[in-house]
């Protein structure tokens, strides 16, 4: 078994829990989370026929409808009704448990047709079809604010890759062309691991990078100059994520200060343009090198858990959901239609950012092995972090085991850092206590999985305290050229703390809102007696993202926030 598949199955197994929940019918990961069910408000009748159907975050207000749908009309095969159960699963998470065994959809659409390749490099065995319907397709573009798109020559001139890197790369870009507002050039771009968007614009940085538009391979992804400037441009990164809806949610929140320009599909550049309200539109850059398409298809995988009716039926699915998605039902959802030659309708449009005369160049996919040679390289090559984990061990988390399953979790967390990463630990009940300092992890990981190992429960809660003190011991960094982030877990109320909520809200805002280091802060809801608001309130007000998670699921919620650094 070759290294990338014995990686590929290490990480899947951190999202079993998840998996097991959902193969026995359960519910998703939460709020925040890679993987969830969707929400169609149906139960399947007694005796039904049980499709499972996973599709990538980004097509939900595309299919979400149509299954509800599908599933009133009372559809048969072999004498029993068919019912589909949607679950929605970013695109790498999908492929990896796939891989493992431990998800097993009759359908699944990824966002691109090159997760159903790499499946069956890592895999090792043919699950998917070489070729499979497109419900929809949406090229990748690299979607910036219009005034700094207009300083590089748009739309007269042919913006390629190749510009956008070189800004990216120097520390003076925006002054040079007359935009200093703008501050230094801020690229965002979603995690390969888990996003179609993130993979597809790492390759084509290699592409550009090698100075090819087909035929990339191990050995151009290997060369030494290569790597370096590829770690040049990730050094420009503002951070990584699992969608890039949020990257759009916080540049409308954030605008400019937040990102430069971020490596999106099409279709959520239309959904951020019909939302901005007043806020300075976005445009598509479609490189002239080339660009991906992502052309989410429906496959029918060909598993072992597929008996014949159950495919049969899975087809049948297929087959209404390509009927159904028109030209006009895909453009409402900001998608171009799935057959390629059909004509493009409003909103897909300049007035949102879209020029549907282009892309004029298509990317060759590359080989699954060289897929697998990009993902690797990208880990090791990507923007380091500085991280504070903050973990409640007050007296509650004693109860129904869930200090021992958030070790568990702060554990698989740790598989999925670099070295090069700095890591700090505090802990707290109603006084927060430093377990670790700030260190980079190759060197504090010893001593990091020694103190969680050791922590014990007692006391109250005192999270809004803990918070603020991660935050300052991530500040006192002062290092702008790392994501910095603060991971904050509680499972109940504030009761302790002598700083009230609003305050740190405040703080966490301005600081969000600055030129300088930005902390971001992603907050766990741990168990049914947290406080969601107040824990949404403070990730939003430090535009990072709330989750939610009980003990059987907290690995794999800590894996999801893995996807931010």
């Amino acid at each position: 078994m070759s290294p990338g598949r014995i990686a590929v199955i290490a990480v899947a197994a951190v999202a079993v829990v998840v998996a097991l929940v959902v193969s026995a019918g359960g519910g998703g990961g939460g709020g925040g989370g890679s993987s969830s069910v969707a929400s169609v408000g149906q139960t399947a009748p007694a005796g039904a026929l049980v499709v499972d159907f996973a599709y990538s975050p980004e097509k939900e207000p595309l299919v979400a409808a149509r299954l509800r749908a599908f599933n009133a009309a009372g559809h048969v095969q072999g004498g029993r009704t068919i019912f589909v159960r949607g679950q929605v699963v970013s695109s790498g998470d999908a492929e990896r448990r796939i891989a493992a065994g431990t998800l097993k959809p009759a359908i699944w659409s990824p966002a691109s047709s090159l997760w159903g390749r790499l499946l069956n490099y890592e895999a090792d065995r043919k699950y998917v079809a070489d070729e499979n319907p497109s419900i929809a397709r949406t090229p990748l573009v690299i979607a910036m604010w219009e005034p700094l798109a207009r300083a590089l020559g748009w739309p007269r001139k042919a913006i390629g890759f190749k510009d956008v890197l070189k800004l990216a790369q120097d520390p003076q870009g925006l002054i040079k062309l007359g935009r200093p507002e703008y501050g230094s050039f801020r690229l965002g771009h979603t995690n390969p691991d888990f996003s179609t968007s993130g993979l597809s614009a790492v390759a084509a940085e290699y592409f550009s990078a090698v100075g090819k538009r087909e035929g990339l391979t191990v050995a151009d992804v290997n060369r030494p100059k290569v790597r370096r400037d590829i770690q040049a441009i990730e050094r420009s990164i503002v951070h990584y994520g699992d969608t890039t809806l949020f990257f759009a949610d916080q540049m409308l929140k954030y605008g400019p200060a937040y990102a430069s320009a971020v490596a999106m599909e099409e279709a959520t550049l239309v959904d951020f343009n019909t939302r901005r309200r007043g806020a300075t539109k976005l445009v598509g850059i479609y490189p002239s090198e080339g660009t991906f398409y992502s052309d989410n298809p429906l496959i029918v995988p060909d598993a072992p858990w597929m008996t014949p009716e159950l495919a049969a039926a899975a087809q049948q699915v297929v087959k209404d959901l390509v009927a159904e998605v028109t030209p006009a039902v895909a453009a409402k959802a900001g998608f171009r239609p799935g057959n390629p030659g059909a004509k493009l309708l409003p909103p897909l449009d300049a007035a949102h950012g879209v020029d549907p005369a282009l892309p004029g160049r298509v990317l060759a996919l590359p080989q699954p092995d060289v897929l697998a040679r990009i993902k690797a390289a990208w880990r090791e090559d990507r923007k380091p972090a500085n991280v504070v984990l903050a973990v409640d061990v007050s007296g509650s988390m004693g109860e129904e085991n869930k200090l021992e399953q958030a070790k568990a979790g702060l554990k698989a967390f740790f598989r999925q850092l670099s070295p090069r990463d700095r890591v700090g630990l505090v802990f707290f009940n109603d006084k927060v206590f430093r377990g670790a300092p700030v260190q980079a992890f190759g060197t504090g990981r010893a001593r990091l999985r020694r103190t969680v190992a050791d922590l014990l429960p007692g006391g109250e809660t005192a999270w809004i305290d803990a918070t603020g003190d991660a935050l300052q011991e991530v500040q006192n960094l002062r290092d702008d050229t790392r994501i910095n982030a603060v991971v904050l877990l509680t499972d109940g109320d504030d009761t302790s703390s002598s700083t009230s909520a609003q305050a740190l809200r405040r703080r966490l805002d301005a600081q969000a809102r600055s030129e300088g280091s930005v902390v971001r802060v992603y907050t766990i809801a741990y168990g049914r007696e947290a406080n969601r608001d107040a824990l949404e309130a403070v990730a939003k007000a430090a535009g990072g993202k709330a989750f939610t998670g009980d003990p059987k699921q907290i690995e794999s919620v800590y894996l999801s926030i893995s996807s931010f650094f």
